[in-house]
């Protein structure tokens, strides 16, 4: 599932993996567990996390794969939030599907872009931060992770469109509308 920060990805993410019966895989979530460990990743993360940037491919991966390999295992699939978030991200997963990688996980199948505008996932993420949201979600580090987006998760976004692997959901509403929305498109509903 790919959006801009505040689009909704985790909460769809969610939903939509509770309806297939396969595991949600939160890369944000699995790197705040990290930092909340005081691991020796989450220590190295949580500066750069606390800043709104964005943790290197190399980090990002060891947490990830791993868990594709064991959802792939136990329950036959996933629904991935915020993974991947650059084009290397992306190949590195397309390859994970490989005979040759010699890896349980498989590449994604689908990819659902949640569609909603910058403008108003300033105005949820800032909302998120009034009633006690996340320490990433100040007015500065908002705007660095909505730069960050621009400059390197939407070119994933083309990057699977030319696969033809893109199904665009609106995502502004409830999220009882938005998950609708998702269930329709992939006839899951």
């Amino acid at each position: 599932m790919l959006a801009r920060p505040g689009a909704g990805k985790s909460t769809q993410a969610g939903r939509l993996a509770r309806r297939l019966g396969v595991d949600h895989l939160s890369s944000g979530a699995m790197i705040r567990n990290e930092v909340a460990s005081s691991s020796g990743l989450g220590r190295t993360v949580a500066p750069l996390v606390e800043r709104g940037e964005l943790v290197p491919d190399e980090l990002v991966l060891a947490v990830i794969v791993p868990a594709l390999g064991r959802a792939v295992a136990d329950h036959g699939g996933y629904v991935l939030d915020g993974f991947p978030r650059d084009v290397v991200q992306a190949t590195t997963l397309a390859g994970l599907g490989s005979p040759a990688s010699g890896s349980p996980a498989s590449s994604p199948e689908v990819v659902l872009w949640l569609d909603v505008g910058a403008d108003e996932c300033r105005h949820r993420l800032l909302a998120r931060a009034g009633v006690g949201g996340r320490s990433d979600d100040s007015a500065l580090t908002v705007e660095r992770r909505l730069v960050a987006y621009e400059r390197v998760t939407a070119p994933v976004l083309a990057y699977y469109e030319r696969g033809g692997k893109v199904v665009v959901i609106d995502g502004v509403g409830t999220p009882e509308e938005v998950e609708h929305r998702v269930a329709d498109a992939l006839g899951a509903a």
